[in-house]
């Protein structure tokens, strides 16, 4: 007999395993922002093109990490605390080069010259 039972994928358990998928959605939200920058968005403005693609960048770490953390969170019913740490200590590194970005963002010169 055949068994048709739904079989859940293996999860990652515990803050290390956590750590490193948030981290690793925050280099994918880097790896965008750098290849939009490259693209140059920008008309004459560079301090636009820059911001929309910064914009574009925290708009999908926080859309995949949000949706990520729910499924994690879903799935690691007795855990919970590894997961909600894990996610909070990856975001401290980002939240600093997030502040980078936004300082330098805001002394580029506005305007076409």
């Amino acid at each position: 007999m055949a068994d048709h039972t739904a079989h859940r994928l293996s999860t990652p358990l515990g803050l290390a395993a956590n750590l490193t998928i948030g981290a690793l959605i925050h280099v994918l939200a880097v790896l965008v922002y750098g290849v939009l920058s490259l693209l140059r968005l920008e008309g004459c403005d560079t301090a636009d093109g820059l911001a929309a693609g910064w914009a574009l960048a925290v708009l999908l770490d926080l859309l995949l990490g949000g949706v990520l953390l729910v499924g994690a969170l879903r799935r690691n019913d007795g855990r919970r605390w590894a997961v909600l740490a894990g996610w909070a200590l990856s975001l401290v590194p980002f939240a600093a080069l997030a502040g980078l970005a936004m300082n330098y963002l805001a002394g580029l010169p506005g305007g076409c010259a």
